[in-house]
Parts: structure tokens; C-alpha cells; sequence
């Protein structure tokens, strides 16, 4: 039986990391076979693409920044996500193609329509059972932010505000496969709802 395939995503300062170990504490105590994995990352090739899309000191542009996080998506997909549901676990994934259409797209100004269309060929229409958004105020998420930011979380608050709605334009795309979770609250209110939008799905 395949497994669930279940993202969380949302603008940066939003409480994904933090609300992702609580929902795969929740559904191994459940029995759940849990895989948690992160975009860009989780291979060898992803975090090696994800340090140089965040933290190298090197001009990208928008297009090939696009292009970058679309090939670490394409060999997460091919290489650990299919085989981990067609295993039956559950994935529980940081980020997905919303993250480009949001931050590339709306925020840098690329078609997001675009995107979609490129991100359809990097996950051969791989799509979640559940896309679970956590939405935050742009002002309000980099408030959050402990220590240094990296190559995108250092830029405009204009910028974040253009990805947040960004955010909002995909999840409303994806109708009622998608839930959007006021993240402002505190973490346990965002936690109740990040469970009922699961075991919903």
C-alpha cells in the first residue's frame, strides 16, 4: 500500500521545522513508518545545492536559482521519495514546489505559471495528499529568526511580503488539498491544527 506524502511549507520564520518533529513524534507514536525529509536537501546533492543556494558568497540569478532548487527536487523525488511511499511510509517534507513558485515566482518575479510547469517535469506530477501551509505575516516570520540569515532570508521585507502572498495564491490553486494554519499563534494551537488537517487527510 503506498504511503501518505504529506508537506508542510510556508514563508520563512513560520514554525515548520518545529512543527514537522511534532507531527512525526505524533504519528510514530501512532505506528507510523515516518520518513522526515527537507528541500533543498536530504541527498548528498541536496545539501550540497542547498549550501550553495543559501549560504555561498555568489551571484545567482533568479532563473538558474529556480533551475537549482528544481534539480534538488527532481533527485529527491527519483531517489527517496517515490521509493519511501511505494514502501508504505509516510514522508513528512520541509518545503516543495510551492516554496519555488512562492519565492522565485511572486517574489522574484519569474512566471510562477512557469514554474509550475518545470516542477511538474522535476516530480513527474508528483503531487501531496496533503499540503499543509503555515501562514505567517512576513514582518512577523523574520522576527523570529535567531542568528545570522542566510542568502534569502536576508532580503526585503517587501520581498517577503510578495512571497507570503505568493503562498497564498498556490494553496488556493490547490483547493481542498491544501490547509492553510494561521502560524502566528503558539505553537501548541498550530500543533492541534496541523494534527486535525492530517488526520483528516
Amino acid at each position: 500500500m503506498r504511503g501518505r506524502f504529506l508537506v508542510l511549507d510556508g514563508p520563512d520564520g513560520s514554525g515548520k521545522s518545529t512543527q514537522i518533529a511534532r507531527l512525526a513524534a505524533r504519528l510514530r507514536e501512532k505506528h507510523e513508518n515516518v520518513l522526515v525529509l527537507r528541500e533543498p536537501g536530504a541527498t548528498p546533492m541536496g545539501e550540497a545545492l542547498r549550501d550553495l543556494l543559501l549560504h555561498a558568497d555568489v551571484d545567482i540569478t533568479p532563473l538558474a536559482e529556480m533551475l537549482l532548487y528544481q534539480a534538488a527536487r527532481a533527485h529527491l523525488v527519483e531517489t527517496v521519495i517515490r521509493p519511501a511511499l511505494a514502501a508504505g511510509q509516510t514522508v513528512l517534507l520541509d518545503r516543495y514546489w510551492y516554496s519555488t513558485a512562492a519565492y522565485q515566482g511572486h517574489g522574484l518575479g519569474l512566471d510562477p505559471e512557469e514554474i509550475r510547469r518545470v516542477s511538474a517535469v522535476a516530480t513527474k506530477g508528483l503531487e501531496p495528499d496533503r499540503l499543509i501551509l503555515l501562514d505567517v505575516p512576513a514582518d512577523v516570520g523574520l522576527a523570529r529568526l535567531k542568528g545570522k540569515r542566510d542568502r534569502v532570508e536576508g532580503r526585503s521585507l517587501d520581498y517577503h511580503r510578495r512571497v507570503r502572498d505568493g503562498f497564498l495564491v498556490e494553496a488556493k490553486r490547490l483547493g481542498g488539498k491544501a490547509t492553510v494554519i494561521d502560524a502566528s499563534r503558539d505553537e501548541e494551537s498550530v500543533a492541534q491544527d496541523v494534527r486535525r488537517a492530517v488526520e483528516g487527510s
